[in-house]
């Protein structure tokens, strides 16, 4: 191929990408998606951790969902509630009106996953299932959101999270 042809194809390339940025078919979630939830520092309580999360999860902010969730973790919220092809749950699914219950003790949670109480811990939200599949909901739903971490000083991160 001629250097015309290739910069042809190289603007017509280059001009489909800016379009499908700018009418968003491209990949829904990416790095720089997203307005900026606050990512809370290193040693935030686990009710402040959970709320980055569920703002980073109706934000889609994959920068915060990567600092407070396990690997597993994260790519079960892609599957679930981001790139939303995998359950179903349709457009624009999240947690609407979310709530912070309490925060269990980590006594109460050792005692269910045999895990030390000061490296695990439950934080219990009730939220209005938006969008979604009619699996979750509908009304208010109350849901744990399990946390661990590493050492006594190491950040909390979710891993889990579940309906009951």
């Amino acid at each position: 191929m001629t250097r015309r042809v290739w910069r042809v194809v190289g603007l017509a390339l280059g001009g489909a990408a800016v379009l499908a940025g700018a009418f968003g078919l491209g990949a829904r979630w990416s790095s720089d998606h997203g307005p900026g939830v606050a990512l809370p520092p290193d040693d935030a309580p686990p009710g402040q951790v959970v709320q980055a999360y569920l703002d980073a999860v109706n934000a889609d902010d994959e920068r915060v969902l990567r600092a407070v969730t396990t690997p597993a973790m994260l790519d079960g919220v892609r599957e679930a509630w981001l790139d939303r092809g995998f359950v179903g749950l349709g457009p624009r699914s999240g947690f609407g009106d979310p709530t912070i219950v309490k925060v269990l003790s980590g006594d109460d949670v050792a005692e269910i996953t045999g895990r030390p109480a000061d490296l695990v811990t439950d934080v219990v939200v009730t939220f209005v299932a938006v969008g979604g599949d009619g699996t979750i909901g509908p009304g208010e739903v109350t849901w744990g959101i399990e946390l661990q971490r590493d050492t006594p000083t190491s950040r909390w991160l979710v891993y889990d999270q579940g309906e009951g």
